[in-house]
């Protein structure tokens, strides 16, 4: 029975990428773009006068929102929008937590001491609060979004990347690398990095599911994804405008971030035990 839960996962969360990546296909690409050459009827900004709050029907699968917008459109483009801000955070966050923690971890002293001050305070610092201060400033530039995400996401990456490069320092083979003259790329790439990639797999897989939950929970706030975009956490806030009358504008959104989340929750889990030394 686990092993169909963890294919169910895997799947599910294939066809979740796949329509992400061709959202711009099946719904549209922008407000502003060239939406002609589509796939699907709507796009996700379309207004259809006739049907406000419209139920699920043949003409609207999933219904309308409040302003006549097709919510089956909205939630494609909403999963694309969602997958992007989230899969660019958790690069962002990866590639931070694994320099400094690797630089930390090499390099010691100094260095290591200020790095682990800074990291205290950062992790003492509430993220949300901050994230709620900067979402004005970063506007609706979905990219800078996903960055700001990414950089306040990296500090466990960091405290897992440098306590494996503790681990290797003093190894035999490393001094031997270092008395010939190896740099730290050459050591971090050759000797490093092969050694923290397992444990780091579960990691970029929980922290993908956290920078979909962040952002969900920002632009259900209204700090995060700005309409007339859509995300699942912004379809969910405007959902909860017509909580009894229209919760086919909500439910869907929901469904999909908890299955999401829960998928991958299960695949982290499998990696975990797959690569037992994290």
């Amino acid at each position: 029975m686990k092993k169909v839960f963890e294919y169910f996962a895997l799947f599910y969360l294939l066809f979740l990428v796949f329509v992400s990546l061709f959202s711009g296909l099946l719904v549209g690409r922008g407000v502003y773009a060239d939406n002609s050459h589509r796939l699907f009827k709507y796009t996700p900004y379309q207004i259809d006068k006739s049907s406000f709050l419209s139920p699920p029907s043949t003409k609207h699968l999933l219904g309308t929102d409040g302003v006549g917008r097709d919510i089956l459109a909205r939630l494609i483009k909403g999963t694309s929008n969602s997958f992007f801000i989230s899969f660019i955070a958790t690069v962002v966050s990866l590639l931070l937590g694994s320099f400094l923690g690797g630089l930390s971890g090499y390099l010691g002293g100094w260095f290591d001491f200020a790095f682990s001050r800074i990291f205290e305070l950062f992790y003492a610092l509430p993220m949300m609060f901050i994230l709620i201060l900067v979402s004005p400033i970063v506007g609706a530039n979905l990219l800078l979004f996903a960055i700001v995400l990414g950089l306040l996401g990296w500090l466990f990456v960091a405290r897992l990347v440098r306590g494996e490069v503790l681990k290797l320092k003093n190894t035999p083979f490393l001094e031997y690398a270092e008395v010939n003259g190896a740099n730290y790329y050459y050591l971090f790439k050759k000797h490093f990095f092969p050694y923290i990639l397992p444990p780091l797999l579960p990691i970029a897989v929980f922290g993908f599911s956290g920078m979909l939950v962040a952002e969900s929970s920002l632009s259900f706030l209204g700090l995060g994804v700005r309409p007339p975009e859509p995300s699942w956490g912004q379809m969910i806030y405007d959902g909860f405008t017509y909580l009894d009358i229209a919760p086919w504008i909500y439910v869907p959104p929901s469904i999909l971030l908890f299955l999401t989340v829960l998928s991958l929750d299960i695949i982290g889990e499998r990696f975990k035990k797959i690569y037992s030394r994290f």
